[in-house]
C-alpha cells in the first residue's frame, strides 16, 4: 500500500476532484488553497512548475485571478496516482 502522496500530487488530484478538466471549469488558486489549507503563492508556485511540464494550463479571470485546469497529460498522470 502505498504511503502519503506528495503534495505536489495531492494539488493535482484537488483539481481533478474538482472537475477542473477544461477552462470553462478551472478552478481559482484562492480556491486550492482554501480546500488544501496552504498559502495561494505554494499552490500557483506548484502549478506553474506543473505548467512547464504539460499537466496543466492557467489563465487570468474577467477579475484578474489565477485560474487552474488540467490538461489531457494532466489527467493521466493523476490516474496513474491510483495504479
Amino acid at each position: 500500500m502505498r504511503g502519503e502522496i506528495p503534495l505536489s500530487e495531492k494539488i493535482l488530484q484537488t483539481l481533478h476532484n474538482l472537475c477542473a478538466t477544461a477552462p470553462d471549469l478551472a478552478r481559482r488558486s484562492e480556491e486550492l488553497a482554501q480546500v488544501l489549507q496552504l498559502n495561494i503563492s505554494e499552490i500557483e508556485r506548484i502549478l506553474d512548475g506543473y505548467g512547464f511540464e504539460g499537466y496543466v494550463e492557467s489563465f487570468a479571470d474577467s477579475e484578474g485571478k489565477k485560474r487552474y485546469y488540467l490538461t489531457g497529460s494532466g489527467i493521466i498522470k493523476v490516474c496513474a496516482l491510483f495504479t
